[in-house]
């Protein structure tokens, strides 16, 4: 995305968040948009409230839970301050924001048309009110909600590209094209013009008009830069066009347009076959709703990608509402936007609504594994990601993902068993092969098999020559094993120059020098780590080492009382350790170099760190 769209939508996110007043949290909740009940996922993400019985109480629990992101839970005690008092102008705002955040349009509905001439959220409620028109087929009521004042650049694209498909829905196609056309403001408004005016025209039979915008679209190299979404759907939306007029080439060029850009964007590689075995291909909208969808989900990942997920979220749920069911990649969307805010049962029950043969469904499988595994669920993680595996052989991401969980646990020798084939499904340049070979490396290490490790880490090096990560793990082994000392500590420096503020990686330089005998050195780098990383048991245990053997045995003691006290807590064998050295202080005599005076080595934790932070998986 290019400086200039961040910055207008980041200045909308935060003009539109400030409005929210905070009500507008992470993805947390949906409803059944047509019965107004709750879904197992707004269960999931809400439990039941304290139970409180004054407005008092039931306000102040609201906007805890508000501040705490939680519109679920906020809008549970909304709905309890609002039994005590309907009244209140105010608690009517909060509370609508809350319901729409949370996914239970209706109840947002209703006071938005209380609300519609408020000066503070009066904007807001006409778009609920507009979708609420648009979703039942009152199109031009929902015009008429949409004619709003003192726009931001933004909200003129929204409210313009709703109204659009209001018309479109009234079929008046030509003022719908009219309209967008009419359009003006930033530069990155030509890429979301042109992508809605596509499909537009696509719904209304104008397929003229449908290939010169989404043509225009998808010649433009640079439409990827102001929003990689709206580029892909571009292509996706041509291929569809030109497939249904019997345009086969025509089709196959445009979904490889998009698959040149991202070779592994699962919804384009699905359509591309379809599309070969010349299946009956659906259209890119069937409908003004789902139109008004693509709109408010496309802008939203717009925003989303700008670090607006909290105004994103709002746009998603307003997705959801005006047309059902809910397009896949919206799940995808807001499972994602669930994660971020880990709500773990709440992603899942997402991911879980996507159709078996969506082209979505491998990232949701990935992710669900992944999400298991945060969960604490391990068993459960582990075959998932076996199934997984095992229905996408061919699938890199698949392998990653489950050598990265059995790595975290410790199973290093079928972890080498999928990084083996990952390093033959990856793409002969691909960008992050030097990591595959990195984390292979790693696995062998801990198998006690060198002679194999020490080749994956030399050619993660030639592959990205300036890894801190690789840099620092293959120079403290080497230092360790008294091999290539020079070298080894010379890496370690490296890897600090790259990464000056990362105290596990100084604690490594810090440690090598230990292990040299150098221990005047060795406090000064440990002091360093420990001033950025203060709470490390690690650490705080290789620094007391490094003050006795300096003499400054009371500063030694209690740096081993932090490494016992600090987060995460030291493994039980340390906890031992450490007590004896309490009770017993470090032998006299200077450890031979290369010699392990006990304490793990840093790269130990640094692998441990690398391997338990399983990737979110994307397209």
């Amino acid at each position: 995305m290019d400086r200039t769209l961040t910055s207008r939508i980041a200045l909308a996110a935060a003009f539109a968040a400030a409005l929210l007043a905070g009500e507008t949290a992470r993805a947390q909740t949906t409803e059944a948009q047509t019965t107004g009940e709750k879904t197992e996922a707004s269960a999931l993400a809400s439990p039941p409230p304290v139970d409180v019985e004054s407005l008092s109480g039931a306000y102040l629990a609201a906007k805890q839970a508000r501040e705490n992101r939680q519109p679920g839970i906020a809008a549970d005690y909304y709905d309890k301050a609002l039994s005590l008092d309907a009244t209140s102008e105010t608690l009517q705002q909060e509370a609508m924001f809350a319901y729409l955040a949370d996914g239970r349009f209706e109840a947002g509905v209703d006071l938005a048309g209380k609300l519609a001439d408020n000066e503070d959220v009066g904007k807001v409620a006409h778009i609920a009110l507009a979708l609420d028109a648009l979703r039942s087929g009152r199109f031009d009521a929902a015009i008429g909600q949409l004619k709003l004042e003192d726009t931001s650049d933004l909200d003129t694209l929204l409210v313009g590209h709703l109204s659009a498909w209001a018309d479109a829905g009234a079929d008046r196609t030509k003022d719908a094209l009219a309209r967008i056309d009419a359009l003006n403001g930033a530069p990155w408004f030509t890429v979301f013009n042109q992508y809605q005016s596509g499909l537009v025209a696509a719904l209304g039979g104008d397929l003229d008009r449908a290939r010169l915008s989404l043509g225009a679209l998808v010649a433009d190299d640079t439409a990827a830069q102001t929003s990689i979404d709206a580029y892909l759907a571009g292509c996706e939306a041509l291929a569809r066009t030109e497939a249904r007029a019997g345009r086969k080439s025509e089709a196959l060029a445009a979904a490889q347009k998009g698959l040149d850009l991202a070779p592994a964007f699962e919804p384009l590689t699905q359509l591309k076959t379809e599309i070969e075995a010349g299946r009956d291909i659906a259209p890119a909208v069937a409908s003004a709703q789902a139109g008004a969808a693509e709109t408010l989900y496309i802008l939203g990942q717009a925003i989303n990608r700008g670090d607006g997920q909290d105004v994103a979220l709002l746009y998603f749920q307003f997705a959801r509402a005006v047309s059902q069911p809910a397009d896949d990649k919206l799940l995808t969307a807001l499972a994602g936007l669930a994660d971020r805010g880990e709500q773990i049962d709440l992603a899942l029950s997402y991911y879980r609504e996507i159709p078996e043969t969506s082209p979505y469904r491998r990232t949701a499988e990935l992710q669900m594994g992944l999400d298991l595994w945060q969960a604490e669920r391990k068993a459960e993680a582990k075959e998932h990601l076996r199934k997984a595996v095992a229905n996408y052989p061919d699938d890199l991401q698949a392998h990653l993902a489950f050598a990265d969980v059995l790595s975290a646990d410790k199973e290093y020798g079928e972890a080498v068993g999928l990084l083996d084939r990952a390093i033959t499904l990856a793409p002969e340049k691909g960008p992050n092969n030097w990591n595959i070979h990195y984390q292979r490396g790693i696995a062998f290490e801990r198998l006690k098999q060198w002679d194999k490790a020490e080749p994956d880490f030399l050619k993660a090096l030639e592959l990205s020559p300036n890894q801190p990560q690789v840099l620092n793990y293959l120079g403290y082994s080497w230092v360790d094993m008294n091999r290539n000392l020079d070298r080894g500590l010379e890496m370690i420096r490296t890897a600090v120059d790259l990464r000056p503020n990362d105290g596990y990686i100084i604690d490594s330089l810090g440690w090598a020098y230990y292990r040299l005998g150098k221990y005047d050195d060795a406090v000064t780098q440990l002091e360093r780590a420990v001033l950025i990383t203060p709470a490390d048991p690690t650490i705080n245990d290789h620094l007391g080492d490094a003050y006795w053997r300096v003499g400054r045995e009371r500063e030694a003691r209690f740096q081993w009382n932090r490494a016992l006290v600090g987060e995460p807590k030291p493994e039980a064998a340390d906890v031992e350790r450490i007590k004896g050295k309490l009770a017993n202080g470090l032998e006299a005599a200077t450890p031979v170099r290369g010699e392990a005076p006990g304490a793990p080595p840093s790269a130990d934790r640094a692998a441990n760190e690398t391997q338990s932070q399983a990737p979110s998986q994307s397209n």
